[in-house]
C-alpha cells in the first residue's frame, strides 16, 4: 500500500532546478510530511528550521530528506512537470482555480513560453479577455464563456495530469 505524500513533494523535489521554489515552503513540507506519519532524522531536522530560511543552508536538507524518503529529485522537462503539478492537481479539484491558474501562467512566462505547459498561459489569457468581454469569440480559448471557464479549466487540468502524471508521479511503498 502506498502511503499518501505532501502536494508539496511536487515543488520540493524541483528546488535544486527551478529556481521559483520557496525554500520556506520546504519547512512546511517537512511539517506535512511529519504529519502524515513519515520519519527521517533530516526530515526532522529540515522541519526544525525558522523562517526565513537561508538558501543554502537548507538545499543540502532537502536534497538528503528526499533520497532519505526514497523519493526522486527532478530536473528538466520533470521538473517542469512535477513543479506545474502542484498547481494543476489543485485546479483539478476545483481549489483556487483562478489563483493557482495564475501561478502556472506566471511559471511559464518565466520559463520562455515552455511549451509543456502553455495551455494553461492560454487559458489565463482567455480568463482574463472574459473580465473585459464576453463575446462568442474568445482569441485564446474556442468557446470559452464567463459561465463555462472555470469548468474548462478544471477539464483540461484533469486532461494534463492523465497525459503527463506518469513523468513525475512520486510514491513511497
Amino acid at each position: 500500500m502506498t502511503k499518501p505524500i505532501s502536494l508539496l513533494t511536487y515543488k520540493i523535489v524541483t528546488l535544486s532546478y527551478i529556481q521559483q521554489v520557496d525554500v520556506n515552503e520546504s519547512i512546511d513540507w517537512a511539517i506535512e510530511m511529519i504529519e502524515l506519519g513519515y520519519e527521517s532524522p533530516t526530515l526532522y531536522m529540515l522541519s526544525s528550521f525558522s523562517k526565513p530560511a537561508n538558501y543554502f543552508e537548507i538545499t543540502k536538507y532537502v536534497t538528503e530528506t528526499v533520497v532519505e524518503l526514497g523519493l526522486t529529485l527532478k530536473d528538466g522537462d520533470e521538473a517542469i512537470l512535477s513543479y506545474a503539478g502542484y498547481y494543476v492537481y489543485q485546479i483539478a479539484k476545483g481549489h483556487k482555480v483562478r489563483e493557482n491558474l495564475t501561478e502556472i501562467y506566471k511559471f511559464c512566462r518565466s520559463r520562455n513560453y515552455e511549451g509543456l505547459i502553455y495551455d494553461f498561459h492560454l487559458l489565463h489569457w482567455a480568463w482574463d479577455q472574459l473580465d473585459y468581454e464576453d463575446s462568442k469569440f474568445n482569441h485564446y480559448w474556442s468557446g470559452a464563456t464567463r459561465a463555462n471557464i472555470e469548468t474548462i479549466v478544471i477539464e483540461e487540468s484533469k486532461k494534463w495530469l492523465e497525459k503527463n502524471e506518469m513523468h513525475f508521479a512520486q510514491s513511497i511503498t
